[in-house]
């Protein structure tokens, strides 16, 4: 890699953080099980253009930054974990190339594991809510949530400018 391409990445990846920390702490949807945020979107651009563990790293900086920055709840570390698994596998199922398949198979790993699982775990640890709660609650948005997901992605990924600009910065 050039030294005139890193310079033109890190700042790039700067912006990334910047939309992302945007995207999940001031226009998202906060509840106190569940929150509705399109960072998800960013997480996918930057999988396109970054190596799996930058990914990860941007996003658990910017879920850590925006626990600092916009506290709304409780501090947990555990959230940053979830950010850097999210960010891990859009980065490694997006690296290469982007096909149905790895974008259903990715989401599910994010939605259904990590966000429906790991988070509910947290949850669980914070507040003592009962899992049987937790998991009733929250299955019924994370269908919804897998769904907006892959659609979303899927016409993401298909922006022919998109992927041209995409396949120029790499």
């Amino acid at each position: 890699m050039t030294s005139s391409l890193t310079v033109r990445r890190i700042p790039l990846l700067g912006a990334l953080i910047a939309m992302q920390l945007i995207l999940v702490s001031l226009l998202s949807i906060q509840l106190l099980l569940t929150k509705i945020s399109f960072a998800f979107i960013i997480i996918g651009l930057t999988a396109r253009l970054f190596s799996p563990l930058v990914t990860a790293g941007s996003s658990a900086i910017s879920s850590l930054l925006g626990m600092l920055l916009f506290p709304k709840f409780t501090f947990f570390p555990g959230f940053i974990l979830t950010a850097f698994l999210t960010g891990l596998v859009f980065g490694y199922a997006f690296q290469h190339q982007t096909s149905l398949t790895r974008v259903l198979v990715a989401n599910f790993i994010v939605v259904f594991i990590l966000n429906l699982f790991l988070n509910s775990l947290w949850l669980h640890l914070m507040y003592l809510t009962p899992w049987s709660v937790l998991l009733t609650t929250r299955m019924i948005q994370e269908v919804i949530t897998y769904v907006c997901y892959s659609v979303i992605l899927i016409a993401l990924f298909k922006i022919p400018i998109l992927n041209q600009l995409t396949a120029r910065f790499k």
